[in-house]
């Protein structure tokens, strides 16, 4: 077991189910001690927010060799009273949010990739949003969900399951590598995935939402690497600060 503090939530996928159905997200956390991004799940829907500081108590996936990559301990044994291992200490400073993103440092997707890292920071140049469409319609499941003292069913939904996935089409500002210096890539954010759940038929004014062609904010994409294909990445958040008047 090991006990790592003070982590602060910068990105959380969208959920996604488990083999023994448990609904899971995936969460990318700042260490502000080790200074790196830390890759930690499976979590409850219903625990940490973005922005909140917390400490875990996580032992490591003997199958997943990604970088900086967490189990929380007794995940599956303790999963109704998870929250004995995760210590939620509160909320990271607003006005120090943006901030704190620039001190993590940017990368190129090529740095990222062929230094294997988990996760990295673009300052991108959008060119474009995407919808895809996977489903006919989104599939709604009912679930008691996860919180003991829950009396009503509330519905989860898991990304395979909403009938549009978004992808957002972006260069990298820098000497990216890669042969194609146009990226397009799917967007895992839970926020996007609500978005659309909350305004089913209006699933395009996402792109507005995440003020991709606002140039009253600054945009910076988040990207992690899947386990099944560590190469390949998707967007984990888009971070999106309103510029500060001078």
């Amino acid at each position: 077991m090991v006990l790592l503090k003070n982590l602060v939530v910068i990105g959380q996928g969208a959920p996604n189910q488990l083999r023994d159905g448990r609904q899971s997200r995936c969460v990318c956390a700042y260490s502000l001690d080790d200074k790196v991004l830390i890759r930690l799940y499976p979590f409850p829907v219903y625990m940490l927010r973005k922005w909140d500081v917390f400490d875990a108590e996580v032992e490591k996936n003997p199958i997943d060799h990604r970088e900086n990559t967490w189990k929380i301990k007794n995940s599956k044994e303790d999963w109704k009273k998870i929250y004995r291992w995760v210590t939620i200490k509160g909320e990271y400073p607003k006005d120090k949010q943006e901030d704190l993103i620039k001190s993590i440092g940017f990368s190129t997707l090529s740095e990222i990739r062929d230094n294997k890292k988990s996760f990295g920071i673009i300052l991108p140049v959008i060119k474009d949003f995407k919808l895809e469409q996977q489903n006919k319609s989104t599939i709604k499941q009912m679930t008691l969900g996860d919180v003991e003292d829950l009396d009503v069913p509330y519905t989860i939904i898991n990304q395979k399951d909403y009938k549009y996935k978004p992808y957002v089409v972006y260069e990298c500002v820098g000497d990216c590598k890669c042969k194609d210096k146009t990226h397009c890539q799917s967007i895992t954010e839970w926020g996007c995935f609500e978005f659309m759940r909350k305004n089913a038929g209006k699933e395009i004014n996402l792109k507005d939402n995440l003020q991709l062609f606002n140039e009253e904010y600054n945009k910076y994409i988040l990207v992690g690497n899947i386990y099944k294909a560590p190469q390949t990445y998707v967007i984990i958040d888009i971070l999106r600060f309103k510029k500060k008047k001078k």
